[in-house]
């Protein structure tokens, strides 16, 4: 990205950091305060979601000051800008990991931690790495080391949460 558009893109984003951190703060006020139970209230588990949504809305409003006094305020937005930026690389790349992060929350639960991470990882490794310019053939290393990365990932993430931070992951 040019230079000149980062005050552009710093204000943009610092409008979805502000609404993200102020909907994680929310979502950490909703949940159970243990109350009835007496619980220490510095254990209640909505206290660190909310402390980060905080920051991250705190933070955001930071880069929201920064960028209008950049000017990126003025956003100069045309229908051949916003066919440009969605035609860019950089946005489809974003765009994708998007998608498969949240098919990957989507599914969390509903197909088996290990599995799912696995599959998480050798499509995000084939997706990025796969050239569509070169034949199938010629790229069966890709799918090998997606593979071989996306089982070890999924076994020492599966092993490290499991025995050694004693989760239980669905």
């Amino acid at each position: 990205m040019k230079e000149k558009n980062m005050a552009k893109a710093d204000f943009v984003t610092s409008i979805f950091l502000i609404l993200f951190g102020l909907f994680v703060l929310y979502q950490s006020l909703q949940m159970p305060r243990f109350e009835e139970r007496h619980v220490n209230p510095y254990s209640v588990p909505g206290l660190v979601p909310g402390f980060l949504g905080i920051v991250l809305a705190f933070l955001g409003l930071v880069l929201f000051v920064r960028s209008i006094l950049k000017g990126g305020h003025r956003l100069e937005l045309t229908a051949s800008r916003i066919r440009d930026f969605f035609l860019d690389e950089s946005t489809k790349r974003i765009l994708i990991t998007i998608i498969l992060s949240v098919g990957y929350g989507v599914f969390l639960g509903k197909i088996k931690f290990s599995i799912l991470t696995a599959l998480y990882v050798f499509l995000f490794i084939v997706i990025f790495d796969y050239k569509r310019q070169k034949t199938l053939k010629d790229q069966w290393k890709i799918f090998l080391s997606g593979f071989i990365v996306a089982v070890l990932t999924s076994a020492s993430v599966t092993y490290v949460f499991r025995y050694l931070f004693l989760v239980n992951l669905p």
